[in-house]
């Protein structure tokens, strides 16, 4: 009898693995994070807030989910500086 571990998707900083299928299942990953997709409602949202075309990989999917993305625009709109950290590069606006 196949380790049940085995069959489970694993995704970690430093281990990515797929399920029995060997695929991995996205839907599971929003809600293992906590996260929320990026429909088209929001990039259409982003590309009005900025005034530019949203980056090729949010219209081709590539950035699938976010975490309070929503707030942070809110904050944008209402001219309210942020701290914005990504995990590998941040940005401050004032």
């Amino acid at each position: 009898m196949e380790d049940q571990k085995s069959t489970e998707q694993v995704v970690t900083p430093w281990d990515v693995s797929g399920g029995a299928d060997g695929k991995i299942d996205y839907n599971k990953l929003v809600e293992q994070f906590g996260c929320q997709t990026i429909h088209q409602e929001l990039i259409e949202r982003i590309e009005k807030v900025t005034g530019v075309p949203s980056h090729p990989f949010l219209k081709r999917r590539v950035f699938f989910a976010h975490r309070d993305l929503e707030e942070l625009l809110n904050a944008y709109e209402k001219g309210e500086p942020f701290y914005l950290y990504t995990g590998r590069v941040s940005f401050e606006i004032v």
